[in-house]
């Protein structure tokens, strides 16, 4: 079965998957069927990739516009963590997770809540970084930061803040 069936026979809106088309997903499943079953998985693994190395883009922007203009690195790297938050909560409900089924806001503060904890370690493996290299080089010690938070914040993300409300029961 196709990822955007998958989604629809779920009652989930499909999402927007510009790169990974039923066609591909076809394509590859038949040419490596072993892959197939796994297939949807990694196509969101894929978008998950995607959306954040576009929020690394920000994140990269919005600290060297703070940086280079005066700010620390320290607060230069706590706003451009937040505005990268915002952006990747927004690709990521429209890109790489189908709707959860609760609203935006409760949606919003899951993804917050995982979020805080994966850039608090973000954060501190930058700052570690960024004074043990003797506060010379704050790029490499941003993207070191962000790669190793990649797969805390895909789990999380994944199982906690875009999971699937419960269905609600009603009243008989």
């Amino acid at each position: 079965m196709g990822l955007q069936r998958n989604i629809v026979e779920c009652g989930q809106a499909a999402p927007f998957d510009p790169f990974f088309s039923p066609e591909l997903e076809a394509w590859l499943g038949r040419r490596a069927p072993f892959l197939a079953p796994r297939l949807p998985a990694l196509f969101r693994l894929a978008r998950f990739l995607t959306v954040g190395v576009v929020g690394l883009a920000v994140d990269t922007s919005v600290f060297a516009l703070l940086f280079h203009n005066g700010a620390g690195a320290p607060v230069a790297r706590a706003a451009s963590l937040a505005v990268a938050t915002l952006v990747t909560w927004w690709l990521n409900r429209r890109v790489t997770f189908a709707a959860s089924g609760r609203p935006p806001l409760v949606e919003f503060a899951r993804y917050a809540g995982v979020a805080a904890v994966a850039q608090g370690f973000n954060y501190g493996v930058f700052l570690f970084l960024h004074y043990a290299t003797g506060e010379t080089h704050p790029y490499p010690c941003l993207f070191a930061a962000a790669a190793l938070t990649t797969v805390f914040s895909f789990t999380g993300q994944s199982v906690f803040a875009f999971a699937r409300a419960p269905a609600t029961r009603t009243a008989a």
